[in-house]
């Protein structure tokens, strides 16, 4: 075994001994209807995003920054620049309150989720 095919074989192995869970997998919609998925997984201890385009695991990779917040008041809309998606949880936060905490934060952007795929995927 070549000392390339050695190196690939570690760097799996040490991958896949990370401690991963995925929190939540939104489908999503902007204003013109285009699709994109926000995927949030817990990964040795932080808090890791990936959005892309479409609904299906070959969409085009986005900045999260794409993601842009706003609040209404009085019927208008006012843009919230420096607001992002949360990387740290709150006091005594449970892992449904985070989903929930995000999923409300969508609901003032640019991206309104449209679906939610199961994360409890278990076979017979």
């Amino acid at each position: 075994m070549g000392l390339a095919a050695c190196n690939l074989k570690i760097r799996s192995y040490i991958y896949s001994m990370k401690e991963r869970e995925k929190l939540f997998h939104f489908h999503l919609e902007d204003g013109m209807k285009n699709k994109k998925t926000l995927v949030c997984n817990l990964i040795d201890g932080s808090i890791r995003y990936s959005f892309y385009g479409s609904h299906s695991s070959s969409g085009t990779p986005f900045a999260l920054s794409n993601i842009q917040f706003f609040d209404r008041m009085n019927g208008n809309i006012s843009w919230k620049r420096g607001r992002s998606l949360p990387v740290d949880t709150l006091r005594n936060e449970t892992k449904e309150d985070f989903k929930y905490r995000v999923k409300d934060m969508l609901y003032n952007s640019t991206c309104q989720v449209v679906g939610e795929v199961n994360t409890n995927v278990t076979f017979a």
